[in-house]
């Protein structure tokens, strides 16, 4: 059977548009002698995710001593597929964040799965993908979420069994030195409540 070059092209670019749209991460230099490998394949037309779309499969997986097993297998939705890995519960070890949305204003959202090094596992945050630009603060114990818009602000958050919890305080940024004085007041409001 001849095939046109035109079809044989054709052939090619559905090929590789294919392959790019999976991602593969082996995790050795994060989760030490532990053979996890993190796959995230986007299967789904694009849309903006704000309606509870899915388009991708979050597939993590271990192969330790010729034995693999799937530790994570999540429908989510990811617009850009990217994965980071930061630590989000004070454990020294880094989780996996998947971006999830952008908003008009470019603040990302992310899913999040914190690993557990006891039982060698990783639990997807409840409510995680909620909050926006979300970062880490470590001294604290706390997540801000640092929203641009019109007027800019910091939202508090912490995680609780796996789910997220709002402490309902948030402090407006005027870029002058009354965010410094609210922003103050705010982790002591935080840290009383703990």
């Amino acid at each position: 059977m001849k095939r046109s070059p035109l079809a044989i092209i054709f052939l090619l670019s559905c090929i590789c548009t294919f392959a790019q749209n999976t991602q593969t991460i082996k995790c050795d230099s994060i989760y030490k002698n532990k053979g996890i490998t993190i796959k995230l394949k986007n299967f789904g037309p694009e849309t903006d995710g704000y309606d509870g779309e899915k388009n991708s499969i979050l597939t993590i997986s271990q192969k330790v001593n010729n034995k693999s097993s799937i530790l994570v297998k999540d429908s989510i939705f990811s617009l850009v597929q990217k994965i980071e890995f930061k630590d989000f519960n004070n454990d020294g070890i880094k989780d996996v964040l998947v971006q999830n949305i952008s908003d008009v204003r470019s603040n990302w959202t992310y899913n999040l799965y914190l690993y557990n090094s006891k039982t060698n596992n990783f639990k997807r945050v409840i409510g995680f993908d909620e909050i926006r630009n979300p970062r880490y603060n470590a001294k604290y114990n706390i997540i801000e979420s640092y929203i641009v818009s019109g007027n800019d602000w910091i939202f508090f958050y912490g995680i609780k069994k796996n789910k997220v919890f709002d402490y309902g305080i948030k402090v407006k940024d005027d870029h002058g030195k009354n965010f410094d004085k609210d922003y103050k007041k705010a982790i002591k409001k935080i840290t009383s409540k703990k």
